[in-house]
């Protein structure tokens, strides 16, 4: 793995995913799993990119890893990062030539950094956050810039400029991404600043393990807890009679309610809802206006479908959790998730684990398990 930098940034090790698995599993205390790889370079379709300003030019810079402290420290330059998508590592090149020039010299004062997404249909979202106030002026500046990257690159391109208080948008503020997953065509709808997998191929693997697992009941229903935009909810939806989905985000309730209209899905219920509230709700200790259009006694809920942040559950969520006959648990730590399979298989017996590489060439690796009841 080769990359241009003027330093290192820390982002990359030569750590492999059997050591990774191996580490995983030795963790777990599991022998039995399957391996999803990811290709070695341009999978990435996120970026979180610095600007440093030197010598009246613009720099990209990434954070340096502290090999004492393992923390990130202090920006290092870059001039490229081969773990992204081809088309960000096209724009990147391009944009800072643009920047560079003395007709975006006023753009480019006081800013911070640059958030980069796109989708696999060649449409890509550029945030770009200032340490001043944005105004028109800035508005048409980025116009001009958008033009040029466009006649450049031949790809769609969306322009937000971001400072404390202000959001201007050139084009429009999300994409919308296409994920091939077993013979079928989801389309999904992601806003600037909202979670989105980060790894298209990889995700497109998860969804379709999980599939693969699930035997269809259609006289049941599923719950999903930390739903998002509905990546998950939107293909396992046919696995069910109804789903309930839930999600604590205004913005992704809204990208996930999108993408029930135009994949043409109308047994799936989307409700803003933290794991608490669910809880609360299901249990009958609080009434949610939010809930007063869905009839939660028509549910007869039969699996659970949950993707944590990185602390995991908890006690109390996993407790709640228990009274559902299957339970699948997507997880971004092994860590935080041997804490909570700990209380799970008190009730439950893993049928069926994987481990994805979201992250080659990083420590992080991706954990699916899929829990049956014992009762």
């Amino acid at each position: 793995m080769t990359c241009k930098y003027l330093g290192v940034c820390g982002g990359c090790t030569e750590v492999s995913l059997e050591s990774k698995t191996a580490q995983a599993s030795l963790l777990l205390n599991l022998s039995n799993f399957e391996v999803f790889s990811s290709q070695n370079s341009g999978f990435r379709a996120r970026a979180e990119i610095g600007i440093y300003h030197l010598e009246n030019k613009i720099h990209f810079a990434m954070r340096r890893l502290n090999p004492t402290s393992k923390k990130e420290s202090r920006f290092v330059l870059i001039e490229n990062c081969p773990n992204l998508l081809p088309n960000i590592q096209q724009i990147l090149f391009i944009l800072k030539d643009l920047l560079n020039t003395t007709e975006f010299y006023n753009f480019t004062i006081r800013l911070f950094s640059l958030e980069i997404l796109s989708s696999q249909t060649n449409a890509i979202l550029l945030t770009l956050i200032y340490h001043r106030n944005l105004t028109e002026s800035w508005k048409k500046e980025a116009e001009n810039l958008c033009q040029k990257l466009q006649l450049a690159l031949n790809l769609e391109i969306h322009l937000i400029g971001r400072s404390k208080g202000v959001k201007w948008v050139v084009g429009k503020d999300y994409l919308t991404e296409s994920l091939r997953i077993l013979d079928k065509t989801y389309l999904y709808r992601y806003f600037e600043g909202a979670f989105t997998q980060p790894n298209p191929l990889i995700n497109a693997q998860m969804i379709t393990w999980i599939l693969r697992h699930l035997e269809d009941s259609k006289t049941q229903d599923l719950l999903e807890m930390y739903c998002g935009c509905g990546n998950f909810t939107i293909p396992l939806a046919q696995k069910f009679r109804k789903v309930l989905a839930t999600e604590i985000s205004k913005t992704s309730i809204q990208a996930a309610q999108f993408a029930t209209q135009i994949n043409q899905i109308s047994n799936i219920h989307f409700v803003r809802l933290s794991g608490e509230e669910c809880m609360e709700a299901l249990n009958n200790v609080r009434k949610f206006h939010r809930l007063r259009e869905i009839p939660l006694d028509s549910f007869c809920f039969s699996a659970a479908l949950i993707d944590p942040p990185r602390a995991g559950l908890g006690a109390e969520i996993c407790h709640f959790l228990q009274r559902f006959q299957t339970i699948i648990y997507i997880s971004c730590n092994p860590v935080s998730l041997k804490k909570d399979l700990e209380i799970l298989t008190q009730t439950h017996t893993i049928l069926h684990t994987a481990f994805f590489d979201q992250f080659p060439h990083t420590h992080h690796l991706e954990s699916g398990v899929i829990l049956k009841s014992k009762f």
